[in-house]
């Protein structure tokens, strides 16, 4: 079981971060690179914020919460009530991006943005099945599920695109698909699974709600850190600009993915040997894992530095030879914020949640500050940069935070 677990989840996360990060690539090559900046930040960036928040941070919650404090369907009630806040506060920034008197969007351009929310918000409302998979051991349903819906509203999206050329279209059908394939996948998989408990104490989503918001918010302004180099690009370059920008972020999904590989199949063991207070396995996997994303950034690096211009160049039909300094960067920065998404896990299986949030709040700040005005200084190069040192500044953070519950749990056990 473990191995098909493991074996599934690299599939799935393969799979999915995959297609995000050719995604915009393949619309450049099919109708041009300012329809692929205006897709891109559509999917990468707004619609992966509003991701965030149908999402709520409870993943980490739902996926380590061992003792079934709460059940499937509660779960299931709060993520629909948090996908239906990330629509609504979608619209609400496309309407005021569209009609305000500094309005930026044509109509193609808000219609483009809130069919990527939707789509993404979706995308969150499939995570509580596979969180649900997760918890029962049966990381491999996840992987399944992940793979099939994203490659069946991926192909329907891209297939759409090259016959009839409409951005807009194709994103109409990469909605329907992405339901599809919700109840193909997952609710009929949930089904099967005798684990999941499909009953719930009216109102109890509430009370999960409350618990998730320090998490929600923190996730949610992770996001924004992730995004702000982007979107300053967004608002201070042109939409052939966004595409060279998601161009040249694409190694940092590559990291992730393989990063996720290793962590998510050891998240359930960690939060048992922290129950436990077995410290000392616990310090050893964490050390081991943080090495493996050591590894793969200089890895990383060195490919980036080797082949990455030409490579994603050809790839995003756009010219990067400028951009090589930006590309290292944001490669840099992938690994940072991998090691930071490491200790964010290990926080959230400390239970210390507020520990987290209050490590995002200073370096959100700051990096709305520092992204616009690199962006404005340095044009690409100086939006890479950004985004390294606050991926930088949040790994410290956490790291820090981490150390500091572990010490003063350890103490009392006479280990140190």
């Amino acid at each position: 079981m473990e191995r098909k677990n493991v074996a599934w989840n690299m599939i799935g996360s393969l799979v999915y971060a995959g297609s995000s990060m050719i995604l915009t690539a393949l619309v450049n090559h099919l109708v041009g690179t300012e329809q692929g900046g205006i897709f891109g930040f559509a999917f990468s960036t707004f619609g992966q914020q509003m991701f965030l928040v149908a999402y709520f941070g409870m993943r980490p919650l739902q996926s380590t919460d061992t003792s079934q404090s709460y059940t499937f369907l509660e779960y299931r009630m709060a993520r629909l009530a948090t996908c239906l806040m990330a629509v609504l506060f979608g619209i609400c920034y496309i309407i005021f991006h569209t009609f305000s008197p500094s309005a930026d969007y044509t109509v193609q351009k808000a219609l483009v943005v809130f069919l990527m929310v939707v789509y993404k918000v979706l995308d969150g409302f499939a995570d509580v099945y596979e969180s649900e998979f997760q918890r029962n051991g049966r990381l491999y349903l996840t992987g399944q599920a992940m793979a099939f819906r994203t490659l069946l509203s991926v192909f329907c999206f891209l297939g759409t695109l090259a016959v009839t050329k409409d951005l807009l279209l194709s994103c109409v059908v990469a909605v329907l698909s992405q339901g599809a394939g919700i109840l193909l996948f997952d609710k009929r998989a949930a089904e099967r699974v005798p684990g999941i408990t499909f009953t719930r104490t009216p109102g109890r989503q509430w009370k999960l709600v409350q618990d998730s918001f320090l998490l929600f918010l923190s996730v949610f302004l992770d996001g924004l850190i992730f995004a702000m180099a982007k979107y300053a690009v967004d608002a201070r370059m042109t939409s052939t600009d966004n595409a060279v920008f998601v161009a040249i972020f694409m190694p940092t999904s590559v990291i992730n993915l393989a990063a996720n590989f290793v962590i998510r199949p050891f998240l359930t063991r960690m939060s048992h040997q922290w129950e436990e207070k077995k410290f000392s396995e616990f310090k050893s996997g964490l050390k081991k894992l943080s090495g493996i994303i050591a590894l793969l950034t200089v890895i990383a690096l060195a490919g980036a530095w080797a082949i990455g211009v030409p490579v994603l160049g050809a790839i995003s039909n756009v010219e990067l030879k400028p951009y090589l300094p930006g590309l290292l960067f944001i490669v840099l920065g992938g690994g940072f914020f991998a090691v930071m998404n490491l200790f964010y896990y290990v926080l959230v299986i400390m239970k210390e949640q507020k520990r987290i949030f209050f490590g995002y709040v200073p370096v959100s700040i700051f990096s709305f500050f520092f992204s616009f005005w690199l962006v404005g200084v340095g044009g690409i190069n100086g939006g890479a940069f950004s985004y390294m040192m606050e991926m930088l500044l949040l790994m410290l953070c956490f790291m820090g935070q981490a150390v500091r519950v572990f010490i003063k749990e350890e103490r009392p056990a006479g280990i140190l």
